[in-house]
């Protein structure tokens, strides 16, 4: 049986996240300071319908130059975008939202925003496709107006706020922090403002002012205790899901005292490209529960090798319980599954 996990939720009531994790024959997680008891599981039939179904795809990387400044477009990238949508379209045609977790574009330039425009109007998406920014699209700095790589002449006219602004208008968001309310569910996106133009140190680190931090905390606080909150953001909190063995976030320790407040929170996070196949920390739970959306365009084995996959995260929300499935597009099979269940309310200490 799996364990159960119990968290105070702001003093109502009490949140118990059953976690099973997705591969058949993964041996049993031992219990730890930030990981439950699980047993294993693969994906079961269909349920009844879902309340709400989601999508979140991280890591496109399309491109329209190349290094020299003339056209050019990323063929696996393109190929595996359009797979996946299609492939998505097929599966849940009436899906209610789209997540691209930052990391639309390789190089930020207008050319590869334009790029994407051309290829999403092909494709099947909702209309309800949010956008959260990643580190690529601050990657302009690297290059001419052309699209020429120029790493000598570092930033290149460009500025954080330029970037920003080009992704906005692209993207049609108001901002790199704004939420949205689904089907009763609320959604925040969270980005950072501010790269390596700013500061050397922030190398591709998310970078989340005071402002975005406390617009955060107001906004938790009046999401509704007894149901889950989805909250994205390109980079992973540091030493969590797969990948994030390195420092990904400027502001840790504010970020995580904000969210770890909020047991409901479910994070996703891009960024690492890791792999979603056979990959126990594709879920991390602590206090709130994390997850690894992988890559659309490349996934990446453990080695840093290209897995040879496009992957990505299907949600589905039922009467007390989520299941997080896992997908690879070019395979057109499912991974795996998690399936949180949740007793609420509950009495304290039950």
């Amino acid at each position: 049986m799996p364990s159960t996990v119990r968290r105070a939720c702001q003093g109502v009531c009490t949140w118990m996240w059953a976690v099973v994790l997705p591969f058949a024959g993964h041996p049993t997680v031992q219990a730890a300071a930030v990981h439950p008891p699980v047993s294993a599981s693969t994906p079961t039939s269909r349920h009844p319908a879902p309340s709400l179904t989601f999508w979140v795809l991280s890591d496109l990387h399309i491109r329209g130059t190349n290094d020299r400044g003339q056209a050019y477009v990323n063929v696996l990238a393109e190929r595996n975008l359009s797979v996946a949508l299609q492939d998505i379209h097929q599966l849940t045609p009436a899906y209610a939202a789209l997540i691209l977790n930052g990391d639309l574009t390789d190089t930020g330039m207008p050319q590869d925003y334009a790029e994407l425009h051309r290829l999403l109007a092909k494709l099947p998406h909702p209309a309800r496709t949010l956008c959260a920014i990643g580190n690529h699209e601050f990657y302009a700095a690297f290059r001419t107006k052309t699209g020429r790589l120029s790493v000598a002449t570092f930033p290149n006219g460009q500025t954080d706020q330029r970037c920003i602004e080009r992704f906005t208008q692209n993207t049609g968001v108001p901002h790199v922090y704004y939420d949205r309310w689904v089907a009763g569910y609320h959604f925040i996106i969270l980005g950072t403002e501010a790269s390596r133009m700013t500061n050397p140190r922030y190398y591709d680190n998310a970078v989340l002012s005071s402002q975005q931090l406390a617009w955060l905390q107001s906004q938790l606080q009046a999401s509704p205790a007894d149901r889950p909150v989805f909250v994205f953001l390109h980079q992973p909190i540091p030493h969590t899901v797969a990948g994030s063995s390195k420092e990904t976030i400027v502001q840790p320790e504010a970020l995580k005292q904000i969210l770890y407040a909020h047991p409901n929170v479910v994070l996703f996070s891009g960024h690492t490209h890791l792999t979603l196949k056979n990959q126990p920390l594709t879920m991390y739970h602590h206090r709130i529960v994390m997850f690894n959306d992988a890559s659309v365009y490349m996934p990446l084995l453990p080695n840093h090798q290209p897995a040879g996959t496009s992957e990505g995260l299907c949600v589905e929300v039922y009467a007390g319980t989520l299941v997080v499935r896992e997908r690879d597009f070019r395979h057109h099979a499912w991974l795996g599954q998690y399936r949180l269940s949740l007793d609420s309310p509950a009495q304290p200490g039950r």
